[in-house]
Formats: structure tokens, C-alpha cells, sequence
């Protein structure tokens, strides 16, 4: 058995597990909340110690580290919103766990939907999060495409996040969390209006893309009610009525597909 290490930095929370490779199951796992104001040092002290809590006594083969930035084709992190390790040498604080891959979180979670979740055995599909954040992967012939500078995962421009993603529900509406305004009956209006400029921001990714299925992961999109608002609003601005009819599919390994995937990453490529 291939055990590898996940570690998903996400804006609210980290998640690191032990996961065997060839089945995905995970062996144990470790979360606290990422709260990156506490500065980027902190937040990879605390990565690096519940690498060291999932793995427990076990050797891994490799450390998978997803993050919630650019990452260039490369490894190397190359934007700031939440965390900047730009010029960090990740590699050397994971060395005692193991050799590490660095990967976009939203590429890591769409190579564990194409190898183990809603993706698996589809040749062509378009896998988006939605959660603090909003980013999107294509994946082809199983494998997610990064673009020439790692950039491939934006989201509209300006980016959608900006109204309909978590950080932004919790902000338009007054509330701590994006979960308080999709439950509060006064938000629905600012619920509705989020919903369906990322409605709008599918059917572009659809119009361009033309995937053969949409996987829709993260907080938000595992929410059934938000994702079924946006889904509806995107169906109606698709050109083509037969893409406008693309199967859509909750990410099956739900809010484990970025930690699953970053280990999948990292002893496979």
C-alpha cells in the first residue's frame, strides 16, 4: 500500500490526512482553522504540525500540499491572497514529513473527482469550487489543465468571488458566515443576486469550455439550494441548447476532494 500526505489550505480552515493512493481512503486526519491574519509563518507552523498529527507513526511516500493560490506549473505559489509563501522554501519546512508536490487546491480537488469521485471515467469535464472562494479546472484525458503560467483556475473577470463566493456572502449580507445568510430569510434577495452572477460566470465557462460535465464542489456548492440557483441561471445564458443541457454533479468526495487530491498529486504527478 502508497501512503501519501495530504495538507489543504483553505481561508477558513487546514486539513491534512494520511490517504492511501490507490483507493483514496483516508487513514487519519487532522483540521484547525487556518485564520491567516495570525501571518503566513504561523499558518505553515501549523501545517507542518498536523502533517505531523495524520501521519501518526506511518512513513509516507510524499507530502501533497493544495493551497487557495496560483501555483505555477512549477510548484511555486505565486499570488498572496490568503497566505504568501512566495518566497517561502516549502519544500524545506516538509522535508522531515516527506518530498512535496505544491498544487492549487482547485486542481488537486478536480484530479480526486477524475480519479475517484463524480469525474471518474469521464474524458472531459469542467470542475468548479465554490467556497470562500471561487476557482475553476478543466480536466482532459484525466488530467487538469494549469495553463501556461498556472492561471488556468479564475474564475470570471472580475472575478465572481468577489459577490457570490463565502467571504463575500458573509460580507453583502452582515453576517459571520456564509451558511447565517443562506439561512436567514432576509438575505434571500443578496443570495439570489450572488447565485446568479455565478450563474452568469458558469454559462461563459460553458460558452468557451464546452465541458461533457460540470462537477461543483466546495461549502457552497455542495449547498444544494445555492448550487441549483446557480445552476438554473446558467442553464439560460448557454448558447448552444445542447451544452446548456451538460449534466451537472456534486463533487463526490465533498469537502475531502482537495486533501484526497494533493496526495494523489504528489505520488503520481
Amino acid at each position: 500500500m502508497t501512503v501519501a500526505l495530504g495538507i489543504d489550505v483553505g481561508g477558513t480552515k487546514l486539513a491534512a490526512a494520511r490517504i492511501d493512493v490507490a483507493s483514496g481512503e483516508i487513514l487519519a486526519t487532522a483540521r484547525r482553522p487556518t485564520d491567516p491574519g495570525r501571518g503566513a509563518e504561523a499558518v505553515l507552523a501549523d501545517c507542518v504540525e498536523l502533517g505531523r498529527e495524520a501521519a501518526g507513526d506511518g512513513a509516507v511516500a510524499a507530502v501533497g500540499l493544495a493551497v487557495c493560490e496560483l501555483v505555477d506549473p512549477d510548484g511555486r505559489v505565486r499570488s498572496a491572497e490568503t497566505v504568501d509563501w512566495r518566497d517561502t522554501d516549502l519544500a524545506a519546512a516538509f522535508a522531515p514529513l516527506g518530498p512535496l508536490r505544491v498544487e492549487s487546491d482547485v486542481r488537486a480537488a478536480a484530479v480526486a473527482e477524475a480519479r475517484l469521485g463524480a469525474g471518474r471515467g469521464e474524458p472531459d469535464f469542467l470542475y468548479v469550487g465554490i467556497g470562500t472562494g471561487i476557482s475553476h479546472c478543466l480536466v482532459t484525458g484525466g488530467r487538469p489543465r494549469a495553463g501556461a503560467h498556472g492561471s488556468a483556475i479564475g474564475t470570471g473577470a472580475p472575478y465572481v468571488e468577489r459577490w457570490s463566493g463565502g467571504l463575500a456572502l458573509a460580507r453583502r449580507t452582515g453576517h459571520r458566515t456564509a451558511r447565517e445568510a443562506l439561512d436567514d430569510p432576509a438575505s434571500a434577495a443578496i443570495v439570489d443576486d450572488a447565485a446568479r452572477r455565478l450563474g452568469t460566470a458558469l454559462a461563459a465557462l460553458l460558452n468557451a469550455l464546452d465541458p461533457g460535465v460540470l462537477v461543483i464542489g466546495g461549502g457552497l456548492g455542495l449547498d444544494p439550494g445555492y448550487r441549483e440557483r446557480a445552476v438554473a441561471a446558467m442553464r439560460l445564458e448557454v448558447y448552444d441548447p445542447a451544452a446548456a443541457r451538460v449534466p451537472v454533479r456534486p463533487a463526490a468526495l465533498g469537502a475531502d476532494a482537495a486533501v484526497v487530491g494533493a496526495a494523489l498529486a504528489a505520488v503520481r504527478g
